[in-house]
């Protein structure tokens, strides 16, 4: 039986969907490009623009996971009474929601559809960069590169939090097998890049290999890909008002909309890594005070996708796993210093990797589903009982459920 999800892979081809063309005389010279036309997917001069409107596909897409991830871990908590956004940050989110399982980039948080979106156009721009030559496609390697890096990424996100996938038809597995997918598209990337000279997604691939590496529990593989990332490396994906697509999701329902307050337990953090403020306003709901972090200011502000700072954590997390405690805190305290905090100290395994962890939640707070990966890869309690706001119970949504409508095959 075809799901929606295997139709949609059949005609990837037909779209390279990100917001603007239809305003714009010339291809080329559209910032983010729309829909492609169908006699045109096929012209290799018009080969930049399909990658870049993959791109522009997995940055809604990161958006949406990232924003929804974090409300519902527990940096966040409901602050509204309105379904169905209250339940993104209750453990509420079952197979059936159709905000969780088909919205779009238009909506709220949908991010089924559209990482496996991004992931399908990144693959097919993949495809048709590979049946081109170098003669008609200027660059054609480098941008090889971001496409593998890019559609890696979408295997990653959903191999960190779904509880199941699925790809083209076939039928379900583990999340490993996404991070498996993942790990080897960032090879490939990686080799892609060091050809072409693209520093930029050499290090990104780097990031995601090293983040992939540690997701699998291959400790030493995700020691050497982190420090191999250069220095001072960050890459971020970039937001913009123009259409909601183009939105910073966690600031527009967050603080814009005021749906969702930071929860308690980050307001009081003696940490300048955790920028977090009283709104000085109510909510959704009135009588709950709005915290908001300011990481973020706007729909605009940017959100980081990789760092060497990621990376350093990566290795410093799989140095203590190895038992290595020494060399591990020895990256943790640098970075602690850096921001002018004390150093930390640890005389055991499970003391530096307790500390690494704890290092993570802060230093990566509100960004990129980390907090969820890591509550997820260590089987950290969060959120029981009921929400101190709306005084609804929790439920029991840990990982990203395979939606029913993908299991009925609609």
């Amino acid at each position: 039986m075809k799901t929606f999800l295997h139709r949609l892979a059949r005609g990837a081809t037909a779209l390279a969907a990100v917001s603007g063309l239809a305003a714009c005389d010339n291809i080329l010279e559209v910032e983010f490009p729309g829909q492609i036309p169908t006699e045109q997917i096929g012209d290799p001069s018009l080969a930049a623009v399909l990658v870049r409107s993959a791109v522009g596909d997995f940055e809604c897409a990161y958006s949406n996971y990232m924003s929804g991830s974090a409300v519902h871990s527990d940096e966040y908590e409901t602050a509204n009474s309105n379904v169905p956004l209250a339940n993104w940050g209750e453990r509420t989110i079952s197979p059936d929601e159709t905000d969780y399982s088909i919205g779009t980039c238009e909506g709220n948080f949908g991010m089924n559809l559209t990482l496996h979106t991004a992931r399908l156009q990144a693959e097919d721009a993949t495809k048709k960069l590979g049946a081109w030559t170098d003669a008609q496609v200027a660059g054609r390697a480098s941008l090889q590169a971001q496409a593998k890096v890019y559609a890696a990424y979408s295997y990653l996100l959903m191999g960190e939090g779904f509880c199941e996938v699925a790809f083209d038809g076939a039928a379900r597995q583990p999340p490993t097998a996404a991070l498996t997918a993942a790990e080897s598209r960032f090879a490939e990337g990686i080799t892609l890049a060091q050809a072409s000279g693209n520093t930029d997604m050499l290090n990104l691939a780097r990031v995601g290999m090293a983040r992939t590496k540690m997701d699998l529990k291959k400790w030493a593989e995700a020691a050497t890909f982190a420090a191999a990332v250069a220095d001072g490396y960050t890459k971020n994906v970039d937001r913009g008002q123009e259409t909601t697509r183009r939105h910073n999701k966690l600031w527009r329902l967050a603080e814009q909309t005021g749906a969702y307050t930071v929860a308690t337990a980050y307001r009081s953090i003696a940490d300048p890594r955790v920028l977090v403020a009283d709104a000085g306003r109510g909510s959704f709901n009135a009588e709950v005070r709005l915290w908001v972090t300011k990481k973020y200011t706007g729909l605009t502000s940017p959100m980081r996708l990789a760092s060497k700072i990621e990376a350093n954590l990566i290795q410093a997390e799989a140095l203590a796993q190895q038992g290595q405690v020494g060399p591990a805190m020895t990256i943790i305290n640098a970075r602690r210093a850096a921001v002018s905090l004390p150093a930390l100290t640890a005389t055991t395994q499970a003391e530096a990797v307790a500390h690494v962890i704890e290092e993570r939640r802060k230093e990566l707070s509100f960004e990129g589903g980390h907090r969820l990966n890591d509550l997820l890869r260590y089987n950290i309690v969060w959120k029981t009982g009921s929400n101190p706001f709306t005084n609804r119970p929790y439920g029991s949504t840990r990982c990203w459920p395979h939606p029913t409508r993908e299991i009925n095959g609609v």
